[in-house]
């Protein structure tokens, strides 16, 4: 799991990164979000940039749902995503809404300097 995605502090955010064989997987899903939460609580914040590459593999509606509330895992999370070849879609849009009814704020930007911005702007620390 370590190859496909690390998660560092930078400043005042948590920086992961997507490798370009990272896939969404149910088995890797619990420690996904516990090794996030755990920097965002050792470094307190919970700004985090999300950069790399777009997960590989088709997500169902019921999938992208799932990971919307399941954002909620770090409270008051900031999420910004800045994704090579990333392309709206309505599942992006969906992901968005169910995690902002979850007390999560996800937004996806063509570059890191206005997601960063974005980030800075908005969340407490």
């Amino acid at each position: 799991m370590d190859k496909e995605f690390s998660v560092e502090h930078r400043e005042d955010h948590i920086r992961i990164e997507l490798g370009p064989d990272f896939e969404v997987k149910p088995e890797y899903e619990d420690a996904f979000w516990q090794r996030l939460g755990d920097a965002c609580q050792m470094y307190d914040t919970r700004r985090v940039l999300v950069e790399g590459f777009v997960p590989k593999g088709e997500r169902t509606t019921d999938e992208i749902v799932s990971a919307g509330r399941r954002t909620s895992a770090i409270p008051h999370l900031w999420l910004a995503f800045h994704l090579e070849n990333f392309e709206r879609t309505e599942q992006s849009e969906l992901y968005e809404v169910i995690a902002a009814s979850s007390g999560v704020r996800v937004k996806f930007f063509s570059d890191a300097e206005n997601a960063l911005r974005w980030l800075r702007a908005n969340t407490p620390k």
